[in-house]
């Protein structure tokens, strides 16, 4: 296949192709080619969401996904460091060129989340991400990078952020998602799982989500999903449209 389709091809806006594993890797495949064409070294780019769970290889718990959510604002904020200033136009055209490709819908890889995830200040009282300085500590990167190749490497965010963005939502997959993560915390570190101990892991990393200011009532259904996510991974028969999920949808 030549490596850039015409440029006025149609794309949708939104994806609707499944992206299997196999899809998926392609995809990546084909966008690492791309970006090494625009960047002068490899791209890195902290992704979250359903491509974790297809493509981490300790979990593997999902067939498919729509898309890759990656964090875009630490991307353009690491190449600006760099003194690349147009960081995020080139990849936003590398990344719409695969999906012309593949006929993917514009948003295969999107960044729409961003506006909701939560900034933190460092020490110097400047604005920072929290979620991608914890993916990219060493220790998450060798544990949860998802994908390498020469133009593109793929790091999942850290397994507390995954589990804390996606109690935030927690719908679709994201209760059998949770459940996932909680037992490869039991396999790998024997961890016993119980409301209790979920919170503090979570506030104790996760304190940029604002837990301090919840409501009591937000703390409750916050409390409410992490209890059903822990009865999901005790269980080893678990369908990923569990019906028990109608129960703890509070948004």
């Amino acid at each position: 296949m030549p490596l850039h389709p015409p440029t006025n091809a149609y794309l949708p806006e939104h994806n609707n192709v499944v992206l299997t594993k196999e899809l998926l890797l392609t995809a990546l495949n084909d966008l690492s080619l791309r970006l090494a064409a625009y960047f002068p070294s490899t791209v890195r780019l902290v992704v979250h969401g359903g491509a974790v769970m297809v493509l981490h290889p300790l979990l593997a718990c999902r067939e498919s996904t729509r898309d890759v959510d990656y964090i875009h604002r630490s991307f353009e904020a690491e190449w600006i460091a760099r003194g690349v200033t147009d960081a995020g136009a080139r990849l936003l055209t590398c990344i719409k060129a695969t999906a012309r490709q593949y006929n993917l819908g514009a948003d295969w890889m999107n960044a729409c989340a961003d506006r909701a995830l939560p900034v933190s200040l460092d020490i110097y009282g400047r604005p920072q991400d929290p979620i991608s300085c914890d993916a990219l500590s060493a220790t998450n990167v060798s544990l949860n990078t998802i994908y390498t190749s020469p133009g593109l490497v793929l790091v999942g965010v850290g397994w507390a952020w995954a589990v804390a963005l996606k109690l935030v939502r927690y719908d679709k997959h994201d209760p059998h998602d949770v459940a996932s993560i909680l037992r490869l915390g039991c396999r790998q570190r024997n961890v016993q799982w119980t409301r209790t101990l979920l919170e503090a892991w979570l506030v104790s990393i996760c304190g940029a989500m604002g837990y301090a200011a919840y409501s009591p009532w937000q703390m409750e259904a916050t409390r409410q999903k992490m209890r059903h996510a822990i009865s999901l991974a005790h269980s080893q028969d678990v369908a990923p449209h569990d019906p028990g999920l109608q129960a703890v949808r509070m948004y």
